[in-house]
């Protein structure tokens, strides 16, 4: 049977979608989860909203010139493809790490919308660390050097203006 979490053709079951007469192709130079590129493996998916709009298996050694792309479908009328990208929305996209098993939202360099046809070409493609170095983290080091969550612990100044001081007036 299928490995968990992917169909029965190894597509991760959250990047199933469905053929379009519309279609865009958006290349990536470097797609990278905490700034490691990504496996042969893995997969980047696109969205619109929570639809998957499509997907590719990031084997570069597959691609032309090391630059593979995604191929986006757009809402064409027909049932399947309901929810899919119109003229000018901005497509979302996650990365499936396979050896994880593990989807994480990943931000592009710059947003470009969608348009029927087009190829775009995107330099990066990237899951980021927070200070934690947990991937798509929120916790941020304040001005003490404390990396966490919680915004009632961040250090203030004291009255000589020094972080973390503890001198009062």
């Amino acid at each position: 049977g299928p490995i968990e979490g992917l169909n029965c053709e190894g597509i991760p079951l959250e990047f199933i979608y469905y053929q379009s007469t519309l279609q865009a192709f958006y290349y990536f130079y470097n797609v990278t989860i905490n700034g490691d590129y990504v496996g042969i493996e893995d997969w980047v998916g696109a969205f619109n909203g929570d639809v998957c709009v499509g997907s590719f298996q990031w084997d570069t050694s597959q691609c032309g010139s090391g630059v593979c792309a995604v191929p986006i479908m757009g809402q064409d009328g027909f049932d399947l493809t309901e929810g899919y990208m119109q003229s000018n929305d901005i497509p979302t996209f996650k990365i499936f790490d396979a050896s994880a098993n593990v989807y994480y939202d990943a931000m592009t360099s710059e947003d470009v919308p969608w348009q029927d046809l087009g190829t775009f070409f995107i330099d990066n493609l990237n899951v980021a660390a927070d200070c934690a170095d947990i991937p798509n983290g929120d916790a941020l080091e304040d001005m003490c050097g404390i990396c966490d969550n919680d915004s009632s612990n961040d250090c203030i100044q004291d009255c000589a203006g020094t972080w973390g001081g503890n001198l009062i007036n």
